[in-house]
């Protein structure tokens, strides 16, 4: 499977819309790598999130994505069900994000582990927290947080000082009551896990942030990733309402931020819209990267919230070092 490629038309965007905007420097606290070598027994052809991709790769990527920038990365387990090699994924991923330092993996984890089997691969390969995800729950679409992340495994993380990188359940999200619940719960009873609430706490349509962001504001323990998010209002939300302090830019690359096209929002609801395939004589039709389109909305609500330079640059690197200097700091491995 070929990644995806990197069009003179997109440069023409990064150059007229974003070069000014992109500070020297990034943390992409939202990223996946993946080798075929861990597909354990998948029979089927790769597709989808088994996109080949190692760390240098992932530089040989950003180099054209962001050009003339510094770049660091948070990478997550690949959510790959099925029957992959989650143990050989994991090690391998240790690995490739060892080769640099002030990068950082997120150990995949499932509910069938132990938290005994999972304190042991932490202190193994050294990762910065864990990465569960709801595909690996019974109902993928209406489980709570335990059901994918065992208690178990949050007091693990606040026992050892771990990070988790949270894609929340259910419909609607942050907005679902439930998960609310459970986000006050966990954070207050075990206030040494830092949580990543990805993807704007998953709210690709503003709808689930609208309410949502004055509770979650209020609790301890929160961050967030921008990862994928093209709902201009989303970001609005989070950078008015939320402490900015606490935001940081995610990615999604590659296969999510380096789609070709936008996610797109309407009623409550998003999907993958690739653009026109036709032509037509009063605009360009085509579509650049989801990643690009992310940022353009990032932009646009820095102008429309007055950020200064610094909170910009806090946004792409400072928020990022804080966060992973309190995460390594409160570590007892």
């Amino acid at each position: 499977m070929d990644l995806y490629d990197y069009q003179p038309f997109d440069r023409d965007i990064w150059e007229k819309e974003l070069e000014g905007f992109v500070p020297a420097v990034i943390y992409d606290m939202h990223t996946h790598i993946w080798s075929e070598r861990h597909r354990g027994t998948l029979t089927d052809p790769p597709a989808g999130l088994r996109l080949e991709i190692d760390y240098h790769a992932q530089i040989d990527w950003a180099a054209d994505m962001f050009p003339g920038r510094e770049m660091h990365f948070l990478a997550l387990g690949t959510p790959i069900t099925g029957g992959i090699d989650i143990e050989g994924h994991n090690a391998w991923m240790a690995e490739q994000m060892g080769k640099d330092p002030q990068s950082a993996v997120h150990l995949l984890v499932t509910p069938d582990m132990t938290p005994e089997y999972i304190a042991d691969q932490v202190k193994k390969h050294r990762f910065l927290g864990l990465k569960p995800y709801r595909l690996f729950a019974p109902d993928p679409v209406n489980c709570r947080i335990a059901d994918f992340l065992p208690e178990s495994f949050i007091e693990l993380a606040h026992d050892m000082g771990l990070s988790i990188t949270m894609h929340l359940s259910k419909p609607t999200g942050c907005a679902d009551p439930e998960n609310l619940r459970d986000l006050a719960y966990y954070t207050r009873r075990y206030p040494r896990a830092q949580w990543i609430l990805a993807h704007c706490a998953r709210a690709f349509n503003a709808f689930m942030l609208e309410d949502a962001v004055h509770v979650l504001k209020d609790l301890p323990s929160l961050w967030y990733d921008t990862s994928a998010v093209n709902d201009l209002y989303s970001h609005y939300l989070l950078m008015k309402h939320e402490d900015r302090s606490r935001v940081m830019f995610g990615s999604d690359n590659v296969v999510a931020g380096c789609a070709r096209g936008k996610y797109i929002t309407y009623g409550r609801a998003w999907t993958l819209y690739q653009g026109l395939r036709v032509e037509r004589p009063h605009c360009d039709p085509r579509a650049t990267l989801v990643i690009y389109e992310q940022l353009r909305q990032e932009r646009q609500v820095a102008d429309m919230l007055g950020l200064t330079p610094g909170e910009v640059e806090d946004h792409f690197s400072g928020n990022a070092r804080r966060f992973l200097s309190l995460v390594r700091g409160q570590q007892t491995f």
